[in-house]
């Protein structure tokens, strides 16, 4: 587990970056680049003792910040590089599959949160042609029944 202090000012760039949302949360980074978030401010005598606290918030990759499904339900706010899913469209994106999306609306948006309804649903990697990547864990996918 690594504090560092330029972790949460870099989640929240790219938070405002990619979504234009601003959060009033903290996050310190894990292994393998995954995100935590937490509300608090964590004394510097407990980081040392802590294995993880805090909320899986999702991963930094490459090209920015990927959410989790927890970390898309925090940001509920988004203005930019969201995609409303019709109830098929939903039922596929939570049982893996990929889905297809306007690729105008996806102009300049390297990940995508996704919203079924009023509820989050996931964040995705849009793909460039229309196309937009599944990254709901198996664990956590429902049996697609059309």
């Amino acid at each position: 587990m690594k504090f560092r202090r330029d972790v949460t000012k870099y989640v929240k760039e790219k938070l405002k970056e990619q979504f234009e949302v601003e959060v009033e949360l903290k996050f310190y980074e894990g292994g393998k680049g995954k995100i935590y978030a937490y509300k608090y401010e964590l004394p510097d005598f407990l980081k040392k003792y802590l294995v993880q606290s805090g909320i899986y918030f999702g991963r930094i990759e490459r090209d920015g910040v990927r959410l989790s499904l927890d970390g898309c339900a925090l940001i509920k706010s988004a203005e930019r590089c969201t995609a409303e899913l019709s109830d098929g469209e939903a039922l596929s994106w939570m049982a893996g599959e990929d889905i297809e999306a306007d690729e105008s609306k996806l102009k300049g948006c390297r990940y995508v949160l996704l919203r079924w309804r009023k509820f989050s649903v996931g964040c995705g990697k849009a793909a460039g042609n229309g196309r937009i990547k599944n990254f709901v864990p198996k664990n956590r996918r429902v049996e697609a029944k059309y």
